[in-house]
């Protein structure tokens, strides 16, 4: 639905631009299509920061799939490394599958992150990886080509700040406009790191 709603809003500006770039060329008045397309623009804006705030994340337990279509993720566990000055680096043991009928999936610019009790987010760290690596091997990506029904495990490192203790775990798929679709809540894994 969320999808739905999103590309008629797009498909709908999209034509009053064409319409805005026609009446322009024409040198007809603009005020009419300018008025309407700034009114769903402000109305979207209003409704997804509406949905953003009244979000709820819902929390599952480690080896519950997160799907996207055919494509699923789950964390399986957290470990800590030994801490590096500042920092603490945080391995997650990672689970990738195809549940799709019929086709192998690649998934869409899959993303997994880590979500402190302050709200802050924090990515893969290339380097934490390169330390995990040297010493498990190399871990095979989490966005990679999987055969119908295949699963592949793989661990991904993180490098947080040593005081983090309570972290939720977020995997997300699709492209960066995905963003733009109305917030729900999401599910998330919690990890206690001490």
């Amino acid at each position: 639905m969320n999808s739905l709603i999103f590309l008629l809003t797009a498909l709908t500006l999209l034509i009053l631009v064409v319409t805005i770039i026609s009446r322009g060329i024409r040198r007809k008045p603009l005020k009419q299509p300018l008025k309407i397309t700034g009114i769903i623009i402000v109305t979207y804006g209003l409704l997804w920061s509406l949905c953003f705030v009244l979000r709820k994340d819902t929390v599952v337990p480690f080896g519950t799939d997160i799907c996207f279509d055919d494509w699923c993720a789950t964390v399986t566990g957290v470990e800590k490394l030994p801490a590096v000055s500042t920092s603490q680096y945080i391995i997650l043991h990672v689970r990738v599958s195809n549940h799709a009928r019929g086709i192998a999936q690649k998934p869409s610019e899959p993303r997994i992150h880590i979500i402190d009790e302050e709200g802050h987010v924090y990515s893969y760290s290339p380097t934490a990886q390169k330390i995990l690596e040297s010493k498990n091997g190399i871990q095979p990506p989490i966005d990679q080509h999987l055969d119908l029904h295949e699963s592949v495990e793989t661990q991904l490192a993180f490098e947080l700040p040593q005081k983090e203790k309570q972290l939720k775990i977020l995997i997300e798929e699709g492209p960066f406009i995905t963003k733009l679709l109305f917030p729900t809540g999401n599910e998330v894994f919690l990890a206690t790191v001490n």
